[in-house]
């Protein structure tokens, strides 16, 4: 597997995993369980190579009426660079994350189930500081060459077109779209062939919205872009 994958999974397995969820948005299932760092002073920052305990539990945890399906995921969404999916355990009392990106990468964070379910997303992008190591760090893989490029990366108007352009990889490609401060991740597959994308923007304005690629292996794409959301 390429190494910005954190974990070796079967590649059709992982391929099974990211077609679920990054499925059209309309069949997507969302709001079935919540999640975050039993640390709440990780707020702003995170540190390097330190095993992060991840507490997940359900979107109504007074009813408990839904719950996520285990394995769990981390999709480590990086501004700019390349997102990663680490594997953070089956057991929902005894899950964490290791933090293996670059010192001064920015964050967006998503937990997703063994169904492609996502528990939501951070209020804010975090920052990846030093720990007590960086020897844990991977550098992303860049060759073969895959990237993403967007028309906007600035501010982008509420209706306005967000055109994501594809460069390498291994079509079928999956655009995922992120806001912070979400219980939503909104997934599209692309037609095979296809190589471009174009998003109406219906984010929330007064937020920012991310944009990756992965392909038909499970490879994320490099460069992947942000834009600020304005608009009534």
């Amino acid at each position: 597997m390429p190494s910005e994958m954190s974990i070796s999974l079967p590649r059709l397995y992982l391929f099974w995993l990211l077609a679920t969820f990054v499925s059209p948005s309309l069949a997507q299932t969302s709001k079935l369980f919540q999640w975050g760092f039993a640390n709440t002073a990780l707020s702003t920052s995170l540190p390097t190579c330190v095993s992060l305990p991840i507490i997940v539990k359900s979107f109504d945890p007074t009813t408990n009426a839904t719950n996520g399906t285990p394995p769990y995921y981390m999709i480590a969404f990086a501004v700019g660079g390349t997102p990663v999916t680490t594997f953070i355990g089956t057991d929902e009392n005894n899950l964490s994350w290791t933090v293996t990106q670059p010192v001064g990468s920015q964050l967006v964070l998503s937990v997703v189930d063994a169904n492609g379910s996502a528990g939501g997303i951070p209020p804010r992008i975090l920052n990846v500081i030093p720990g007590s190591t960086t020897q844990c760090v991977n550098t992303p893989l860049l060759t073969p060459e895959f990237k993403v490029t967007a028309n906007v990366t600035g501010n982008l108007q509420t209706c306005q077109p967000w055109g994501f352009t594809v460069k390498g990889g291994v079509p079928p490609y999956t655009i995922t779209l992120a806001q912070p401060n979400s219980p939503v991740v909104t997934n599209v597959t692309l037609p095979f062939g296809d190589d471009s994308f174009t998003y109406i923007n219906r984010a929330n304005p007064g937020g920012q919205l991310i944009g990756a690629i992965s392909d038909f292996t499970g490879r994320w794409a490099t460069g992947t872009p942000i834009a600020n959301t304005q608009g009534d």
